[in-house]
C-alpha cells in the first residue's frame, strides 16, 4: 500500500468568494500561509484579518471616495474602474485620483514591483 500526499494552498476573497491564487504540490513541500499571502498581494489583494481581492478593493474604494461624495459620481470605464476627476481644460485625472487604486490610470505593475521582494530592497526612486 502506497501513501500519497498532496498539499493544496488556496486563497479566497472573504467578500465575494473568488479564488485569488492556488498552489498544488504532489511532493512533500507546499506553500506556507506567509508565501500564499505574499503572492495574493502581488495580485492586488489585501491580506490581514480579511483577504480582499482586487475587484472588491476597487468597488469598496469607489464607495468610500470623498471626491465622489463632494463632486458627484465620476464616469466609469468598461471594467468598472473610475476615470477620475479632471480639470476643466484637461482630460487627465488630478493627482489624488492618479494615486487611487480605483482609478484607471493607477499603475498596478509599479505597485506590484513596489510590493515585491526586489522592490523592498531597492531604494525608492533609484533603479
Amino acid at each position: 500500500m502506497a501513501i500519497y500526499r498532496e498539499v493544496r494552498t488556496e486563497v479566497y476573497c472573504d467578500i465575494c468568494g473568488e479564488q485569488i491564487v492556488a498552489f498544488k504540490s504532489a511532493d512533500r513541500t507546499g506553500v506556507s500561509k506567509g508565501w500564499a499571502a505574499y503572492f495574493a498581494r502581488q495580485e492586488g489583494s489585501t491580506t490581514g484579518k480579511k483577504v480582499i481581492c482586487k475587484s472588491c478593493r476597487i468597488s469598496r474604494r469607489i464607495e468610500k471616495c470623498t471626491l465622489q461624495k463632494k463632486c458627484g459620481e465620476a464616469e466609469k470605464d468598461g471594467d468598472g474602474t473610475c476615470l477620475g476627476f479632471g480639470k476643466p481644460f484637461d482630460d487627465e485625472p488630478i493627482e489624488q485620483c492618479k494615486r487611487c487604486i480605483a482609478c484607471t490610470s493607477f499603475d498596478w505593475e509599479e505597485e506590484k514591483q513596489r510590493l515585491s521582494i526586489e522592490g523592498r530592497h531597492r531604494k525608492r526612486g533609484k533603479q
